[in-house]
């Protein structure tokens, strides 16, 4: 393949060197992909990454097509989404994997190089946007299951860690992938070059999989955090916010490069802001924020709240833009979290209480001795 291809605007490496797996046994190119290649409780994973639809993906790519399933980075790059200066998933995997040999694409063949692996539904939060299909906690709360095919997943292990030495890009999350024991097999495997990024709720650093991954050199934790003391304990349910900042400094300890993955919804419409401006003051800097706003469940969109509440932080999100710089993260969040409350929304303002209450019943909380979100609404 001519190595400008790889900067025509549609071509991305993943369809040839790696997947991701959910829970639940679906894969896809990547996160954000838009087209389901299969699902391992029903297809062993090659003959997935071989399929007619992952050729048909290549194919695309190879005559300078845009593919639907590929259209979350096609927009973002273009600019139809309106975030502003934000890289694409597929500029980031051009990037890091440019030491994939270019006679790799000249086959409808997959050569792994990167992966990212949700083996199970395992973690030990309920954070309360969450369900089922990413937490056990939340499974057993609603006494549901999310099965996996144990055959099958053995298999796609096998498929993974016989591939492991080639691997130049790992991204484990889950459920909480400290807490999969895959992970720690997967982590022996890898060569010491490999770049890994693990999204993490950083509520368990006692097991494994953190002490594995602590003698990598390239790792890039994303923490899922969004506010602060008894709202944090709220929010991400079996946490604790005391904990979170001690294991938040263990792993600064390491050197390794630290971003906050942050959600805004109506539990955290102002303490949001707060929460930047803390880790700040710890010496974080605004590259280190991505903060995107809450669509599901509707009910805990942060357009629910009331014409006044979001009025003031419309003005509140132009006032930080000014203050931000707009070459880093944090401006492009805000800028994103504005065109979300210019967007056109029926609000669902009754049902949000009622999905709370309904949360605490089952909990024995009460979100009023926490929030002052009944005068925001």
């Amino acid at each position: 393949m001519d190595p400008k291809r790889a900067i025509n605007g549609t071509f991305c490496p993943v369809p040839w060197t790696g997947f991701i797996m959910n829970p639940n046994g679906e894969v896809k190119n990547c996160v954000v992909s838009k087209q389901r290649l299969g699902n391992i409780n029903n297809s062993d994973i090659q003959d997935i990454l071989h399929s007619d639809i992952n050729n048909e993906i290549k194919q695309y790519m190879n005559t300078g097509q845009q593919h639907s399933g590929c259209s979350s980075c096609y927009k973002l790059e273009q600019g139809t989404t309106g975030i502003k200066n934000v890289r694409s998933d597929r500029y980031y995997y051009l990037k890091s994997l440019a030491k994939v040999p270019y006679s790799a694409y000249n086959t409808m063949d997959t050569t792994l190089s990167t992966v990212d692996m949700r083996w199970r539904n395992t973690c030990n939060l309920a954070c309360v946007y969450c369900f089922p299909e990413l937490s056990s906690t939340w499974a057993k709360e609603l006494n549901t299951k999310i099965t996996i095919d144990e055959y099958k997943l053995a298999d796609t292990k096998k498929y993974v860690l016989d591939n492991a030495h080639n691997l130049k890009n790992v991204y484990l999350a889950g459920g909480e992938p400290l807490l999969l024991k895959e992970n720690s097999e997967l982590l022996d495997k890898l060569n010491p070059d490999c770049t890994i990024r693990i999204n993490t709720n950083l509520s368990n650093l006692k097991g494994p999989v953190f002490q594995r991954a602590s003698k990598f050199r390239n790792v890039h934790w994303t923490v899922s955090v969004e506010t602060m003391a008894d709202e944090f304990d709220y929010i991400r349910y079996g946490a604790n916010w005391e904990t979170f900042l001690e294991n938040l400094n263990v792993i600064k300890q390491l050197d390794h490069k630290i971003s906050f993955n942050m959600l805004w919804f109506v539990l955290n419409p102002y303490s949001v802001f707060d929460t930047v401006d803390y880790f700040m003051q710890l010496g974080y800097v605004e590259n280190a924020f991505v903060i995107g706003p809450l669509i599901s469940p509707i009910e805990y969109d942060v357009r629910n709240l009331s014409t006044a509440v979001l009025l003031d932080l419309e003005q509140k999100l132009k006032n930080r833009i000014q203050g931000a710089d707009r070459r880093y993260l944090l401006h492009n969040s805000y800028v994103n979290m504005l065109k979300h409350l210019d967007e056109k929304f029926d609000k669902q303002s009754s049902k949000t209480i009622q999905r709370l209450e309904e949360l605490d019943k089952r909990r024995g909380l009460n979100y009023k001795n926490v929030f002052d979100i009944d005068k925001y609404l």
